[in-house]
């Protein structure tokens, strides 16, 4: 089904925005290219800064998800210091074994984003916590 030109229009700005928000954090295109899961070639990954929105695929979408809840998270952890975030990410932490936040989601793929995610967006970790005991149904036990 092809996308209609609003919707690809804003995935093409969620592209842009994600493209710099990860540039600002110091990443490299490569790097931007491991946390999104992308197999573009490197010498194309610059497209999509300008001219081309990310594949709408699950797994893409769902690191975006991931990124966008990290986003959120930061704000609530800094909201009058936004430059902590990247202060945040840049050093590294004993709750990721001495490792620098950004260095977890470049290196450790999905689980990396999930990771720190769960760590700075405590409703996520709170909702993956709980989904380990529901049932087939969804339910919490009694």
């Amino acid at each position: 089904m092809k996308m209609s030109e609003t919707t690809e229009d804003r995935r093409l700005m969620l592209t842009q925005n994600v493209m710099n928000m990860l540039e600002s954090w110091g990443l490299t295109l490569e790097h931007i290219k491991s946390i999104m899961g992308l197999d573009t070639p490197l010498r194309r990954m610059d497209r999509y800064r300008r001219e081309a929105p990310f594949p709408d695929e699950p797994e893409v979408n769902e690191r975006l998800e991931h990124l966008v809840g990290i986003v959120e998270g930061l704000h609530t952890a800094y909201p009058r210091n936004p430059a902590m975030a990247k202060v945040w990410l840049q050093r590294p932490h004993r709750k990721f074994s001495r490792r620098a936040p950004l260095e977890v989601m470049v290196f450790d793929g999905m689980e990396g984003l999930i990771y720190v995610r769960a760590e700075v967006d405590c409703t996520f970790a709170w909702e993956a916590t709980n989904d380990g005991f529901r049932d087939a149904a969804g339910n919490l036990p009694h």
